[in-house]
């Protein structure tokens, strides 16, 4: 008896803290529950068994707001599957939200979990719909500096909601009403008082916002509702006048009725549709109309319209108002009045507005001709502007000052922008906004704006392995650990806070995938299949609070029990290779001497490195660092120069094809030289993106600057973001080649000494992804929370 007792208790002693929480949830313990796992849960990224098994405790201990932040976790990032559902319906019917627990626990029903139907039939009827009346005006103002509500100020604390999940593009938006409740739920939790919409999402987001709001009344979710709009080059139209402006206009009005709870929209390409049943004005605190308008778009307007100006009945534009800020007076005094007239409200309303086209100027952003006539001046060989509309920054200007509400007007005006420290270029270059660049900015356009209030609208850094701009502060486009990302993201909300602002807005919710940034989108064929997989050297996927990666990847850490299932491609004596294909990585296990020296054969051509196989890549390892080379000829860049000292550039070549050698450095040009309107000159910045680092990721988060991992006994753990391969899309095995992708069969890998050995993958229609907070959303949390 004394042994079995013995042997008993060596068991329990050996469980792991899950198992012991499973056999303790089955007892009833559910106190004992919750300490068993609390280790568990301490982590950016716990296990899913513990997070379902901790809801549940909560739950049945009646600690319901703890559950109801465990089981959004869940949900928010499509986890637990239906069985979480089922947790955050019952969640939200003991906290008295039944038509959220309804949307749950449908949800849950619809996944087969066959319990919910019966709590569904208790649920009471949905409310009837009351008819829509006028209604007295939200207590939303925007003066003094701040926005109010009531007599009280308000610090916006907000996030944008870009809601693509990994194989969708941005109009292709979740219909699941759960899926935003749980986002919406995750947000407060974290503090966020506000979020931002681009455009008008499907009813399902207004009704989840609604049962959020009615939920926690003491601390609701404010909205901050943009009106989205293309250009009308876009819509095949010369003018933002005339049609255009129409369906601006309805587009507007579409969103105020559905904000109002009075929407019935058909189909239509590109938008949400559906009954907008949801009365959420009175949580709309503004309405952000338009987009990051494009500068030669502006211009063209301003030449056209010479002498435009508008005076309506609540806005108008200011004698010095260029006839494109007339324009949008007109835009969103016609919006207000339709809202004054429709339901007797009016909110604080403003423009979309970036540095590219803010009211101050820069000597050290000249425009391309500027930059031309001084480079020529010189004697460097350069050619002019070509023809046609052209981007360029501190050109034309867009003052949200110039828009001025009418005596006795109801609507008040803030301005809002959004704000990165690494673009334009006068945000790195600028020796007048040195040493706190991002700071210094935001002073300046604050002591701009005078009394009109500043909304940082767009905030963030990203989480990517690549980077399109440096900047000198390290508040670089990319190239930051998820750890990195958090702290520098905090320091940008202390600026924005310090300074007294209206507020800022976080970006984004999530990485999302179908993103494309200047410097890697050459190398992304074709665009269309851009949602399907992950290209961690485009930091435009790789903002959000919310990570979205690979479903069941590895983590970098020079362990290698995660790789048991994986076949070898290579085992002799000393020496083993494996391979493994993911919509992020190729990942590389090999146990061997160091250095270790890889050929990759990719595509026809190629270094002759033994007969019949020519490398377009070298892989070199040791434990100091590593490089990844690439064949001359396959090279997408040149080094060319405009015929003096100091004037080098990378020229992009187009489509290459590999020829026979010498290996080269992956170079990238960041930053490209310019050149300031008094002729001083700012290098160009060029980094090797071949060079590899040694790291590993954090227990639950990853780091993307860390490529291998060295374990025990000579063992490499190594991935490949496929872009640093030129494989232009690998969910259907497409490789960079002139004229254009073609598909391979697979990369052919060499170790000195072994025979080839060749590795494919499976091509895919849906990527397998899963979701996870970042430690930025964590740090938010503590940062935020405290606040009102």
């Amino acid at each position: 008896m004394r042994t079995l007792s013995l042997l008993l208790l060596l068991g329990l002693a050996l469980a792991t803290p899950l198992e012991e929480a499973r056999e303790l949830y089955a007892q009833g313990e559910m106190a004992g529950v919750l300490a068993r796992l609390g280790p568990l849960l301490q982590g950016y990224d716990p296990p899913e068994e513990a997070l379902l098994l901790a809801g549940f405790a909560q739950y049945r201990l009646g600690r319901l707001e703890e559950a109801l932040f465990t089981f959004s976790r869940l949900v928010g990032t499509l986890k637990g599957g239906s069985e979480a559902l089922y947790g955050f319906g019952l969640t939200l019917r003991a906290l008295g939200d039944p038509e959220g627990a309804r949307a749950a626990l449908d949800w849950a029903l619809r996944q087969g979990y066959r319990e919910a139907e019966g709590i569904l039939d208790s649920l009471p009827a949905p409310p009837s719909l009351a008819p829509k009346a006028r209604k007295a005006p939200p207590p939303f103002r925007a003066e003094k500096g701040r926005l109010w509500i009531g007599d009280k100020p308000f610090q916006v604390r907000g996030v944008n909601l870009g809601v693509a999940l990994p194989g969708r593009f941005p109009a292709e938006f979740p219909e699941e009403e759960a899926l935003y409740r749980a986002w919406l739920e995750l947000l407060s939790a974290m503090g966020a008082n506000a979020v931002r919409t681009y455009t008008l999402l499907p009813p399902a987001f207004y009704r989840a916002l609604w049962g959020h709001n009615r939920l926690h009344r003491d601390r609701p979710l404010y909205l901050f509702q943009g009106v989205w709009t293309e250009l009308p080059e876009e819509e095949g139209l010369e003018d933002w006048e005339g049609p255009f402006l129409d369906r601006f206009l309805l587009e507007g009005r579409e969103v105020l009725d559905a904000l109002h709870g009075n929407l019935s929209r058909p189909p239509r390409p590109g938008h949400a549709h559906g009954e907008y049943a949801a009365d959420v004005s009175p949580w709309v605190m503004g309405l952000l109309v338009g987009r990051e308008f494009e500068p030669y778009s502006v211009e063209a307007y301003n030449r056209r319209h010479l002498g435009r100006t508008y005076r309506g009945r609540f806005l108008e534009a200011s004698p010095e108002a260029s006839p494109f800020e007339a324009y949008l007076a007109e835009v969103l005094d016609r919006l207000a009045t339709y809202e004054w007239e429709a339901y007797g409200t009016a909110r604080p309303l403003s423009f979309v507005n970036w540095p590219t086209l803010d009211p101050l100027r820069w000597p050290s952003e000249a425009g391309l001709r500027e930059e031309y006539e001084l480079r020529r001046a010189r004697g460097e060989k350069v050619e002019p502007p070509r023809p046609g509309p052209v981007h360029e920054e501190d050109t034309v200007t867009l003052d949200p000052t110039h828009l001025k509400p009418t005596p006795g007007s109801p609507v008040t005006l803030f301005a809002t922008y959004h704000v990165y420290p690494y673009y334009p270029d006068f945000l790195v270059n600028e020796p007048e906004l040195s040493p706190n660049r991002f700071r210094a900015y935001l002073s300046r356009l604050k002591a701009h704006h005078g009394e009109m209030p500043l909304l940082i609208a767009e905030f963030g850094l990203p989480s990517s392995r690549g980077i399109a701009h440096l900047h000198p502060e390290g508040l670089h486009h990319g190239g930051h650990s998820e750890p990195e990302q958090a702290e520098k993201v905090l320091a940008l909300w202390q600026d924005i806070a310090s300074l007294d602002l209206a507020g800022g807005m976080v970006f984004a919710l999530m990485d999302e995938w179908f993103k494309r940034n200047w410097l890697v989108a050459p190398f992304e064929l074709p665009t269309p299949r851009d949602p399907f997989w992950h290209n961690l050297l485009d930091p435009e996927e790789n903002y959000g609070l919310i990570a979205a990666t690979a479903k069941e990847t590895f983590r970098l850490d020079g362990q290698g029990q995660e790789w048991e299932a994986i076949p070898f491609l290579l085992r002799e004596e000393g020496r083993l290779l494996k391979a493994h294909a993911d919509p992020e990585y190729l990942w590389l296990l090999y146990l061997g001497p160091l250095p270790l020296r890889l050929y990759l054969d990719t595509v026809p051509g190629g270094v002759p490195v033994t007969e019949g196989f020519g490398a377009e890549f070298l892989l070199e390892v040791n434990a100091e660092g590593g490089r990844l080379l690439l064949e001359k000829g396959y090279y997408p860049f040149q080094e060319l120069d405009h015929g003096l000292p100091g004037t080098e550039y990378l020229h992009f070549r187009g489509a290459t094809r590999p020829g026979s050698g010498p290996f080269v450095p992956f170079l990238l040009e960041p930053n490209r030289r310019r050149t300031g309107r008094d002729g001083t000159d700012y290098p160009r910045i060029v980094y090797e993106l071949g060079k590899l680092q040694r790291g590993q990721d954090p227990e639950g988060a990853r780091d993307p600057m860390a490529d291998y991992a060295l374990g025990k006994e000579g063992l490499v753990e190594l991935r490949i973001p496929w872009g640093m391969l030129l494989i232009t899309d690998p969910s259907q095995r497409l490789a960079w080649y002139a004229p254009g992708p073609i598909p391979i069969d697979g990369i052919r890998l060499l170790l000195p000494g072994a025979p080839p050995v060749r590795f494919s993958w499976p091509t895919w229609e849906e990527p397998a992804f899963t979701l996870r907070l970042k430690p930025l959303y964590f740090r938010l949390q503590e940062l935020w929370r405290g606040g009102p």
